[in-house]
């Protein structure tokens, strides 16, 4: 079934495409797909399909040649709505995952945490299930502009994500069963990319979460979230002129050590839940705050390392140390085929991931088939050729066994197939 689905929005890319390819190379005032013979010029395409697009064919004349593409992009445009259909495609994974938002004091910003819970909040008739999108089609509306789809008219796109679940229960309990005498939970204190938000790794996170950790994903109000909403309840759009380029990474790296700071007590206040080991990282821009935020803590800090995903190193503004550069912290970084032609390198360790793009380390993939997002990554790069699932799986345990292990020369950090070993 879900091969005839593909092959269905296939087919209508490519009808539409057959229109524009014959448009332009026929002479005939008005043209048909069909000869006048009981031969089609296309027998490649199953009678009942060709008869469908032969009725609408004869309709055209060559003035109209120019409308074609128009005619490709709205064939593109019913076939991809009719893809997000029951989508997005939420991963399964081996334990249950709660989320809960809660705000910092100086800035009032938000921060979504994704944490273990216990097995039996999921069966809870009383059980919420905690949104993908925080805000709704608020949130799905800033993804939409930041990139052009609502000038595209794609922004049915992303807001189906308004009403998706993020399958994680909404406020469950931490669950601490699992761990050793002595071990606390893990955190992470994660930063968005340049027009992210706290909401669009909800999956990964979750599949993160699933591997015994805390991941708090702060969402920036220096002008660099899709959309945030401030504690007076205004929302604060994307906005590249919020401040400069220097202030804007200075406000992220703040905000990620007041989280460092401040989360461990909150936790053990609202789960009576001790924090063990703290790492902080991002995805893209967010990576240069983790690594400012990183070089910029107090002596006593309790930031034990660094977990980068493609990170934007061009984006430090002068204020961080170069591409190749170490930590004086341990780190692993991980780049996509794109960051690692352009021969990004940071850290301890820094792999490959294999078949990776850009919007892997997001959930971007997951957001609909894959001939559409694969199709999208002609002109962005939403999502590479590597399963996305497996993409998060892999990562998630990368990250699981450094972050307990503080060691990035750990076997079981880099051992995945995806994973090239760069440096």
């Amino acid at each position: 079934m879900k091969k005839l689905y593909n092959l269905f929005i296939i087919a209508l890319c490519l009808s539409a495409a057959f229109h524009v390819i014959d448009g332009f190379i026929s002479y005939e005032p008005q043209y048909s797909i069909r000869s006048s013979s009981s031969s089609s010029s296309f027998p490649m395409l199953p009678p009942n399909l060709l008869s469908g697009i032969d009725d609408a064919a004869t309709l055209l004349t060559r003035s109209q040649a120019i409308t074609y593409p128009l005619g490709f992009l709205a064939a593109f445009r019913t076939g991809a709505a009719i893809s997000v259909i029951n989508q997005p495609q939420m991963p399964k994974v081996n334990a249950a995952v709660g989320s809960t938002v809660l705000r910092l004091p100086t800035y009032g910003t938000r921060v979504r945490l994704f944490y273990p819970t216990m097995s039996e909040a999921l069966s809870d008739s009383n059980a919420v299930m905690a949104p993908y999108c925080t805000d709704g089609l608020q949130t799905t509306n800033g993804m939409a502009r930041l990139v052009k789809f609502d000038a595209l008219g794609l922004s049915f796109l992303l807001a189906h994500l308004a009403n998706a679940s993020s399958g994680c229960v909404a406020d469950g309990p931490i669950n601490n069963s699992n761990l050793g005498d002595g071990e606390n939970l893990p955190l992470l204190v994660y930063s968005h990319g340049y027009g992210g938000n706290m909401d669009m790794s909800a999956f990964f996170f979750r599949t993160m979460a699933s591997k015994g950790m805390i991941v708090a994903a702060v969402e920036h109000t220096d002008g660099t979230a899709s959309s945030t909403v401030l504690p007076d309840g205004s929302e604060r759009k994307f906005n590249e002129y919020f401040m400069t380029g220097r202030q804007q990474l200075t406000r992220r790296a703040s905000e990620l050590l007041e989280a460092v700071e401040f989360l461990p007590s909150e936790l053990e206040r609202m789960y009576s839940t001790k924090v063990g080991t703290i790492m902080v990282g991002g995805h893209s821009y967010g990576a240069p705050s983790a690594i400012m935020a990183a070089n910029g803590a107090a002596e006593g800090s309790r930031i034990a390392g660094m977990i980068l995903h493609d990170p934007a190193l061009g984006m430090g503004y002068g204020m961080l140390p170069p591409n190749g550069a170490k930590s004086r912290i341990p780190s692993v970084t991980y780049i996509s085929d794109e960051y690692n032609k352009a021969k990004v390198r940071y850290g301890d360790l820094t792999l490959h991931v294999r078949g990776a793009y850009h919007g892997n380390f997001v959930d971007a993939p997951l957001w609909a088939p894959s001939v559409v997002m694969r199709t999208l990554s002609l002109l962005i790069p939403a999502a590479g050729p590597s399963n996305p699932v497996e993409v998060h799986e892999r990562l998630a345990e990368s990250a699981s066994e450094f972050i307990r292990k503080k060691n990035p020369a750990s076997p079981n950090v880099q051992s995945s197939k995806l994973f090239e070993f760069i440096a």
